[in-house]
């Protein structure tokens, strides 16, 4: 995963050792286990929030000790509900934004997970990150190789085609790293690349 705090690295790899595989194919997930998760953040006092999110359909927020904290989701469509929860990153506040890739949606909540907004204008998210900096923005990435710009309350201020979709071309946007507000690293899951892209001028207005 690009940009993830290196000292949280091995203690996270042996706590993630202890899960158990579930054979239920869209189970409530278990305290101490998870199923086939794909993200992880922090809050501003080092929790740790992962987005356990292709089975277990859930946001599971852990202390930095390791303690299990709380769980929040279950399969569906309804707030606080997940289909394929499939990226998670934070802002300066402790904000936690989930995407909800098959409902077509952000989720945001605050560090104890209480549902502050939803964010329903960047297509179907496959990726998340938030540009450092005083003025924080939300980057999307979609599986059509879209890069989408937001402020942090959801209002879709540009995009960018980034490449052509599936194939040898480009694919899905598979992981963000936001370095500034105009160079942002993508992880490409189909042509096995990380492309450093650099936004000059303005963005590209927010009808698509």
């Amino acid at each position: 995963m690009l940009g993830r705090k290196p000292e949280s690295l091995d203690f996270l790899e042996r706590f993630l050792e202890r899960g158990e595989k579930e054979t239920e194919r869209y189970p409530v997930g278990n305290i101490g286990s998870f199923n086939r998760p794909t993200d992880v953040t922090w809050d501003t006092q080092d929790n740790i929030f992962v987005s356990d999110g292709y089975n277990n359909s859930r946001v599971v927020k852990i202390s930095k000790d390791g303690g299990w904290v709380k769980t929040l989701g279950t399969r569906g469509a309804a707030p606080n509900q997940f289909n394929t929860v499939h990226a998670i990153t934070s802002d300066a506040k402790g904000n936690i934004y989930a995407a909800d890739r098959g409902n077509r949606r952000i989720q945001v909540f605050d560090p104890d997970l209480n549902p502050v907004r939803i964010i329903s204008t960047v297509g179907a998210p496959w990726s998340l990150c938030t540009s450092p900096g005083s003025t924080q923005y939300l980057f999307s990435g979609d599986g059509n190789g879209k890069l989408y710009k937001a402020d942090l309350n959801g209002n879709l201020l540009g995009w960018a085609q980034t490449s052509q979709g599936h194939g040898q071309s480009g694919c899905l946007i598979h992981e963000l790293h936001c370095e500034s507000e105009n160079i942002i690293y993508k992880g490409d899951c189909s042509t096995w690349t990380v492309e450093k892209i650099t936004i000059k001028g303005t963005v590209r207005p927010s009808a698509h």
